[in-house]
């Protein structure tokens, strides 16, 4: 079901997506409505869907995974279903997607280091044929939004 927005929901929708910490009064004060009523507006999103999740964007680097690569999997159907199901014995993927095309799937993940990289890549092989590309810098993240 499409949910209708108006000014005020886009403008929340957008500085929760640059900062989801702000509290209600200081998005109240950026969109010039109240605590409260942002605070209604903000529930609404919430219950109808719209903000599915609040975040955190971790700086993996700091954390000792320097390597960030998007991984493309090809497989057959039966390894596709088994990949999975395995997926929890992959934590350094951290989003993965099924997706149409040549690949069956596409993954981001983190990675310490070239050996690191090497393992996952061997893991992966055992459900089909992995497509590594190694992440330079990132240039945007989505912070979309249309009026």
């Amino acid at each position: 079901m499409k949910i209708t927005l108006d000014k005020y929901d886009y403008k929340i929708l957008k500085l929760l997506s640059e900062n989801s910490r702000l509290s209600y009064a200081e998005l109240g004060r950026a969109i010039s409505l109240s605590q409260s009523a942002t605070k209604e507006r903000v529930l609404n999103l919430v219950d109808n869907g719209v903000i599915k999740q609040f975040r955190m964007d971790v700086d993996f680097a700091k954390l000792g995974y320097a390597i960030k690569v998007i991984i493309s999997l090809k497989c057959k159907s039966d390894e596709l279903w088994r990949f999975i199901g395995d997926l929890p014995k992959f934590p350094e993927i951290l989003n993965c997607k099924r997706i149409t095309g040549e690949y069956c799937l596409i993954a981001q993940c983190v990675l310490r280091d070239s050996p690191h990289l090497e393992n996952l890549i061997d893991r992966l092989m055992m459900y089909g044929v992995p497509t590594t590309s190694v992440e330079l810098s990132e240039i945007k993240t989505g912070n979309f939004l249309m009026d």
